[in-house]
């Protein structure tokens, strides 16, 4: 699963540069925000989904820590071992809606950039 998830990455990653090499300032800028605008959309709802399930499953476990939302990653070891998958499925889903909205954001600067040099 962890390397089809990869693959399709790479697959995105590889198309959107493509596309950067031959498109022109306005393009690359609109895309980018595009690519933002498409992580917030799915990153937003998955990371409500992630750090609920977290709470859930320390909850259940009567492992919940004051303050737990502060560094949810720091309580990963805490998640009992029936629980892992289904909440860690949901943080890699949200840590890729991050990805996406940072490749938004260099493919933007690179649009603004190329728009002040050329």
């Amino acid at each position: 699963m962890i390397e089809t998830l990869l693959s399709i990455g790479f697959v995105i990653l590889f198309s959107v540069l493509a596309w950067a090499m031959n498109a022109d300032s306005e393009s690359m800028i609109w895309g980018g925000v595009g690519l933002v605008g498409i992580g917030f959309a799915y990153g937003i709802p998955v990371a409500i989904v992630y750090h609920w399930m977290l709470y859930r499953s320390l909850l259940r476990a009567k492992r919940l820590p004051h303050r737990w939302w502060i560094s949810p990653t720091a309580y990963h070891g805490l998640v009992p071992r029936a629980d892992r998958r289904s909440v860690f499925v949901w943080g890699a889903i949200g840590g890729s809606g991050f990805l996406v909205i940072v490749l938004g954001i260099l493919v933007t600067g690179v649009g603004l950039w190329q728009m002040l040099v050329v």
